[in-house]
């Protein structure tokens, strides 16, 4: 269940060995930008005066002293992550005369409010929440625009990071003039949504380039499952799967399963037409090439089977060649900072329901539990999730056609990759002539944001061309006297 809930916020892309053919997606030249710090109260919410320092990187290259400020809200990771992957945004700041600012989440990357010892206790770790760091960048911008001639600014983000410039239009109207969130699951929270649509989509995408894909790796599972019983089956197993430790107790063997599943979605969420690189190596399209390594194996071979999907997983784990072992205790990647923030955030205010079940998933059945997470992060953390904490301080619903709690915003664009299963909590159709949300058939997590390639999906591209129509109405538009 942990595993499930460490897939909540983590964007991903990837890069590796790849044939001629095959074009990545550029990353954005940090060196082009300015690192800076900026001073922000540890609780804004208190007389507390004490202050740490928050990172960002800013551009003026492009700025003509009347052009606006694309301001990326940083997310669950350090903040070059974001920036690397993130190249149409420069792109397009180049176009509209834009200064770009690029600033790092509270508790994340270097932004830590007490140094080393920001996830040591509860005293320190209790400041991190989505409204706090939504306070710095509101800080951060108002220092801005009195530098740049008090000029209007578009947020960006996508995923975690998109659910947070969404809000900060929402939130913070008087700062933020509009709002990108590429997907951004504003509605995946505790009773505005089915727990199981995430792994539904991810086992759709398998469906899509063959039917019998998810069979096979649903097999897999079932085999798997069948073997923990038999421990006389474990030695033969390590040896399949080239796992670092050899797998001798039931335990593993649900470590095992759930190493497949994390190479699965991520693949799912990254399947990109081009190579790419964020934590890992892929290949374009991984979820093809994983698929086609069934093609040639029949369903009932047990160790075929198993064979197969080791080398799907490793499609994800270890395109590049490198790794010489599976570690099943440490495959959960990423660029979070020294410390557990995703975790944190989950276990709080940011309680995101995912499960499966045996009808539509390739998992087979895993119900959410709330009651188990809950004691999980008690346990952890020593807090509960609050429930309803993104629907009350927010505003969330169940309700796909009339979000009501957008429907007096403006200005905000919800963007969506058709094959990125976090489209299960996110805003796909418009709330009305300013709020768009649209669904780009062929695209996966925030691939609009990432830098143009040829091998883009038409959708994708004209995906990018109605965010930059929005945008250049929001920066048209007057604040009525």
């Amino acid at each position: 269940m942990r595993l499930i809930i460490l897939l909540t916020f983590i964007c991903f892309f990837a890069a590796g060995k790849f044939t001629d053919e095959e074009s990545s997606s550029p990353l954005t030249d940090i060196s082009s930008y300015t690192q800076a710090t900026f001073s922000t109260y540890i609780d804004h919410y208190s007389a507390m005066p004490n202050q740490f320092s928050m990172k960002y990187y800013y551009k003026t290259t492009y700025w003509n002293e009347t052009g606006p400020i694309f301001f990326f809200c940083g997310g669950e990771g350090r903040i070059e992550v974001f920036l690397n992957s993130t190249g149409w945004v420069d792109a397009l700041a180049e176009q509209m005369n834009a200064i770009v600012v690029y600033a790092e989440h509270r508790y994340f990357g270097s932004s830590l409010p007490f140094g080393n010892k920001s996830y040591t206790k509860n005293s320190y770790t209790k400041y991190l929440s989505p409204h706090q760091a939504m306070a710095d960048f509101a800080y951060l911008l108002t220092s801005l625009r009195a530098q740049y001639n008090n000029t209007k600014v578009i947020t960006f983000g996508g995923g975690y990071s998109g659910m947070i410039s969404a809000w900060m239009r929402i939130k913070y109207a008087n700062v933020v003039d509009g709002a990108v969130a590429s997907s951004a699951p504003v509605n995946h929270f505790y009773g505005t949504v089915d727990p199981t649509e995430f792994y539904h989509i991810v086992t759709n995408d398998y469906q899509a380039v063959d039917p019998s894909c998810p069979a096979y790796i649903r097999t897999a599972y079932d085999y798997i499952t069948n073997m923990t019983d038999y421990p006389t089956t474990y030695f033969n197993l390590t040896m399949l799967f080239q796992t670092c430790y050899p797998i001798i107790t039931p335990g593993d063997m649900f470590k095992l399963k759930k190493w497949i599943q994390y190479a699965m979605t991520f693949m799912a969420i990254s399947n990109y037409p081009y190579k790419s690189n964020f934590y890992n190596p892929l290949p374009a399209y991984p979820v093809t090439q994983a698929c086609n390594l069934f093609n040639d194996v029949e369903i009932d071979d047990i160790w075929g089977v198993l064979k197969a999907v080791k080398d799907a997983a490793n499609i994800y784990f270890n395109f590049s060649g490198q790794i010489e072992c599976n570690d099943l205790n440490n495959f959960v990647q990423g660029n979070f900072g020294p410390g557990n923030g995703l975790d944190y955030l989950s276990c709080t205010y940011l309680n995101v329901p995912i499960g499966s079940n045996a009808t539509n998933s390739m998992f087979g059945n895993i119900p959410w539990d709330q009651t188990w997470w809950n004691n999980y992060c008690v346990s952890t953390w020593g807090r509960s999730p609050i429930l309803n904490y993104a629907t009350v301080y927010f505003g969330a619903t169940t309700d796909s056609q009339t979000k009501w709690y957008l429907r007096d915003a403006t200005n905000i664009i919800f963007s969506n990759g058709s094959l990125d299963p976090w489209i299960s909590g996110a805003i796909t159709k418009s709330i009305n002539p300013t709020v768009l949300g649209f669904v780009m058939a062929g695209g996966a997590h925030i691939a609009d944001l990432k830098a143009p390639n040829a091998n883009d999906p038409a959708e994708v591209t004209n995906g990018r061309a109605i965010i930059k129509g929005a945008i250049e109405y929001a920066l048209r538009e007057k604040i009525p006297e």
